[in-house]
């Protein structure tokens, strides 16, 4: 179930201060779907 893990494991490491510039298309597509009113989803 589980891999086997060595020390000398390359990290994965997560910028959490990384910020998408203002024309990026994530943008676009997050908009899009917080506009979707929640009853639609539910």
């Amino acid at each position: 179930m589980y891999q086997n893990y060595t020390i000398g494991q390359t990290e994965f490491v997560l910028n959490y201060n990384y910020d998408l510039p203002q024309n990026h298309v994530a943008r676009l597509i997050s908009d899009f779907v917080d506009s979707i009113p929640q009853d639609v989803l539910l």
